[in-house]
């Protein structure tokens, strides 16, 4: 479902006027009435100006919170604990202006004096403001409670999860932290819950890639595997593809840790190893529910390697992703995992590798990214040349520059 964008200009007696880009979109002012239980007054404004109301708004906030927090002294004091409305606040406005400026990681530093928060925009880290640093513990403690993370250990690290409820948009949160000089580091992974619907077309691969990414999702059974360090834009690739997939009548089961994005069409299963639900245990039981289509989050030990080829191997299409430098280095990561090269030439249906490089904009600044890919066949031979070969084609049509490839490339 789109997101509702809307904002509440005044609200009184049971009246709720809202600005909205479309005040006959009457299926959104429904909605609007459902969640506030008032009569609606809708106001139109652009989207743009919706989304500067909620940016100001979402400022605004969290410069009132910490300006209480900081009227009221230092951590020691009971107004300034983890559940206090402004520390609560604070946590929630953070975020939001993270997914509003379409970071997709926060860092929460302790160093010194201070606790800096940075958002990780484009896959480069920028400072969005320093905190007092009495605020770390906190904001930290906040956030491991959401995450169900022990509030009484600082001396390990620990990871958890949760659901986030913006003003404009859904996220789940995976947190980590980790004990360092002057406290502890936290690190959010943002995920947005509202499927984005990219598609392969909108990917912005050339033609020739993207009739081969095609040729390979069309196919009925084999085993296909996207390789790349994490934030390459591995899944969002193979989401796309399925998204094409699922337009045929086929049943399309994903095993994945975590679900990261809903896949309208498909069954997604999130791996839990506390409970013993591996990539490997929950494979042996897709297989037994008919599936034609098997997306598995990532190949990490011998059994599940062993088990997704013996599953293309028997008429399944099967999609994973693997954590190596090169599509080269794939057939050989497989081959420690025990796979032979016989059974590997039989089901292969080609490998890709790939990077996200920034983009520029007319005015020379970078916004945006696109991927620079290679695609090994399994003939040995590469669709459109190497990762680097594909960049610099990018950079002669004008998409990046020489600069960014050799950030990300070397």
């Amino acid at each position: 479902m789109t997101p509702l964008i809307y904002w509440g200009v005044s609200r009184e007696a049971g009246i709720y006027r809202v600005a909205v880009p479309d005040i006959y979109d009457e299926l959104a002012l429904e909605r609007i009435r459902l969640e506030t239980g008032c009569k609606v007054i809708p106001e139109e404004r652009s989207e743009k100006e919706i989304r500067q109301m909620i940016r100001e708004h979402t400022q605004k906030t969290a410069g009132n919170d910490i300006a209480a927090l900081e009227a009221t002294g230092n951590a020691g004091n009971k107004a300034n604990s983890w559940e206090s409305e402004p520390v609560i606040n604070l946590v929630d406005s953070l975020i939001d202006e993270a997914l509003e400026k379409g970071a997709t990681d926060i860092h929460l530093e302790p160093a010194g004096g201070t606790f800096t928060v940075r958002f990780r925009i484009d896959g480069m880290l920028e400072t969005y403001r320093d905190l007092p640093g009495w605020l770390a513990e906190p904001v930290i403690v906040r956030l491991k409670l959401l995450a169900k993370a022990d509030i009484t250990e600082r001396r390990l690290p620990h990871d958890g999860s949760f659901a986030f409820q913006g003003l404009r948009e859904n996220a789940n949160i995976r947190l980590s932290t980790l004990p360092i000089q002057g406290g502890e580091k936290c690190v959010l992974r943002l995920l947005p819950t509202e499927d984005r619907e990219q598609t392969l077309d909108s990917l912005g691969f050339t033609p020739a890639t993207l009739r081969e990414f095609r040729r390979i999702f069309s196919k009925p059974q084999g085993l296909f595997l996207i390789t790349g360090p994490t934030g390459s834009g591995k899944t969002t690739t193979l989401y796309a593809g399925l998204r094409e997939v699922l337009q045929r009548k086929i049943n399309v089961t994903t095993i994945e840790d975590p679900v990261e994005y809903p896949l309208k069409g498909a069954n997604q299963v999130q791996v839990n190893e506390k409970c013993g639900l591996t990539f490997a245990s929950a494979m042996r039981s897709i297989l037994r529910q008919d599936p034609d289509v098997i997306l598995v989050g990532e190949i990490r030990d011998t059994e599940t390697a062993r088990i997704a080829v013996q599953a293309a191997q028997t008429g399944h299409l099967v999609l994973s992703t693997l954590h190596t430098n090169s599509a080269k280095a794939a057939t050989e990561r497989l081959q420690d995992l025990g796979i032979s090269p016989a059974v590997l030439k039989d089901c292969l249906l080609g490998v890709a590798a790939q990077r996200l490089l920034r983009k520029k904009d007319s005015a020379g600044n970078y916004k945006g990214r696109i991927a620079t890919v290679e695609i090994l066949k399994p003939d040995g031979t590469f669709e459109e040349g190497s990762m680097l070969g594909y960049a610099e084609k990018l950079v002669e049509r004008g998409i990046t520059d020489t600069a960014e490839i050799r950030r990300v490339l070397g």
